[in-house]
């Protein structure tokens, strides 16, 4: 009888257990001012961040109370006498918190898969931190001595490590795009266009269709939207169209090292006295790599015109589209053309290097970009 009493009592401590709906946030703050409150956070669908609970620190210590939750939420920690906020995640798992009063923003938090995640990528990047800063005070001291030997290494040495530092954010991202702070980082990035929208349907396509819809992925899909702009910076979106024996030719499969779009018609006075240094340039670079892409804006029933043009300009050797529909031309409305002549020039990758170069500046550029490629 007493086994089969302690066998129910067993029984009944484990459902308790299990049973619990909330963790416990523990945070250890040494030196801070008893009574000093702090707001624990959540965000709104806007982005706003707005309290759930509040509590007093006491010597150097405060705890909160959290649902749990089946999928790691982002949460804030809002000391308010300090004027700083501060964030973690929190899943089913107790969160430890550790702070140093002079670098909140350092903050440990254990406890959790996205925590640890979290821990692990700011360690790297403090890396990348430390190497920057000993580049930059190294160009400092070049600068000091006017030695341009050291400056063009040590900015070579600056490129480098900007370069790995992408490599490992792009990669820390394939690898976790389940997790929420890979969410914020590829938003971070799509901020600083040191992405292309490709890579970021890809990343995307990758997640777990399962995963709940989060702030971080909404605000993916809205800032993204800048990266389908053609503008310096961006990738040139893809095209495709007919040429002038009606084969479809499209963008991806004629580029080269160095690209020009240019969106002309046969009507179109500037761009014709254009067409001739556009194809200067052409005859100077092209066995380097350069290719000209030359999308025309003539109307229908103009075909005629349009490949006299063509032959009276010598740009027999462009690659040629046109749908014939005047300003309704679809790579046009694609591109938001209002006004010819317009011209996108594009570096081996395919972003968007520079537009609108006339003249001497064209070649200049092309130049440029096909010596450093």
């Amino acid at each position: 009888m007493r086994f089969l009493s302690l066998l129910c009592l067993l029984v009944i401590f484990q459902s308790c257990t299990d049973s619990s709906t909330t963790i416990t946030f523990t945070g250890t703050i040494p030196g801070a001012e008893d009574g000093s409150k702090v707001y624990f956070q959540k965000l709104n669908q806007n982005g706003q961040p707005f309290d759930i609970d509040t509590t007093e620190i006491r010597s150097g210590k405060f705890s909160f109370e959290i649902d749990k939750q089946n999928e790691s939420q982002l949460a804030l920690l809002n000391f308010r006498n300090l004027n700083t906020t501060v964030l973690f995640f929190y899943d089913k798992t107790d969160v430890k918190g550790e702070f140093d009063m002079n670098r909140l923003f350092d903050a440990t938090f254990k406890g959790g898969a996205e925590n640890d995640l979290m821990l692990s990528f700011k360690e790297r990047i403090q890396k990348f931190d430390a190497r920057k800063r000993e580049n930059l005070e190294a160009m400092q001291e070049a600068q000091r001595a006017m030695s341009n030997q050291d400056m063009v290494r040590l900015q070579t040495e600056a490129a480098i490590i900007a370069n790995e530092e992408q490599v490992y954010k792009k990669d820390f991202i394939d690898k976790n795009v389940n997790s929420l702070i890979a969410m914020m980082m590829l938003n971070e990035m799509i901020t600083k266009k040191e992405v292309n929208i490709r890579e970021v349907e890809a990343y995307l396509a990758k997640r777990d269709p399962k995963l709940s819809d989060n702030i971080f992925v909404r605000q993916i899909e809205v800032s993204s939207a800048s990266l389908r702009v053609p503008a310096v910076g961006n990738m040139a979106p893809d095209f495709s169209g007919p040429d002038p024996d009606g084969n479809i030719i499209s963008l991806e499969e004629i580029k080269g090292k160095v690209t020009l779009i240019d969106f002309w018609a046969s009507w179109c006075r500037p761009c014709r006295l254009e067409n001739p240094n556009i194809v200067r340039v052409y005859n100077q670079y092209k066995d380097q790599g350069f290719t000209v892409v030359s999308i025309s804006l003539d109307r229908e029933g103009h075909r005629a015109q349009w490949l006299k043009a063509i032959e009276d300009d010598k740009m027999q050797d462009f690659h040629h589209i046109s749908s014939l529909k005047f300003w309704q031309e679809p790579i046009a409305q694609q591109y938001g053309v209002t006004s010819i002549p317009k011209a996108y020039l594009l570096d081996e990758t395919g972003k968007i290097v520079a537009t609108e170069l006339r003249g001497p500046a064209l070649g200049q550029k092309v130049g440029e970009l096909l010596r450093n490629n």
